[in-house]
């Protein structure tokens, strides 16, 4: 009996982890008029998940089709604005799969938080999701200097010093 048990926790275990990793068909997702973007924002949400359960990896072509589906969606969306700012987005500039984990991060915190709007904690906010994923991908020769020194605040939990002091 506990190992039919056992069997059955394992099986549905795969089954919630290879589904959680699925995109749905962005291809077929309209981005023309203000409703499609508001339709879209559960899927802008799924993408984010997507890309912070997924390694950094310019050869994955889901990837690719994500980050230029939520890039889109950012752009195009009237509900929410995303501010870029130049001293935030400076730490990941050096590479573009490192800005895009920020916008995605970016969305994934402004869409999680929606009462939210003091750019600060935004930014704060976005920072704590993407900075512990980025520290888990094996290439790191891109960061520059200021990433490393950012994350490693992050860690000492230090981060808001570093950003606005």
């Amino acid at each position: 009996m506990k190992k039919i048990i056992l069997f059955f926790l394992l099986f549905f275990t795969s089954i919630y982890y290879s589904y959680s990793q699925e995109l749905p068909n962005l291809k077929h997702i309209k981005l023309n008029k203000k409703a499609h973007y508001k339709d879209a924002e559960p899927t802008a949400l799924k993408v984010t998940t997507y890309l912070f359960e997924t390694p950094i990896n310019k050869k994955n072509s889901s990837r690719t089709e994500a980050g230029q589906f939520l890039i889109k969606w950012m752009n195009g969306t009237l509900d929410y604005t995303f501010f870029l700012g130049e001293k935030e987005t400076n730490y990941f500039n050096t590479d573009s799969d490192l800005m895009l984990m920020y916008m995605a991060g970016l969305t994934k915190f402004t869409l999680e938080n929606s009462t939210i709007k003091d750019q600060k904690e935004l930014v704060l906010g976005t920072m704590r999701l993407v900075l512990p994923y980025l520290d888990k991908q094996e290439d790191k020769k891109s960061w520059s200097k200021e990433l490393w020194q950012l994350n490693d605040a992050n860690q000492k939990g230090k981060l808001e010093e570093f950003l606005y002091n």
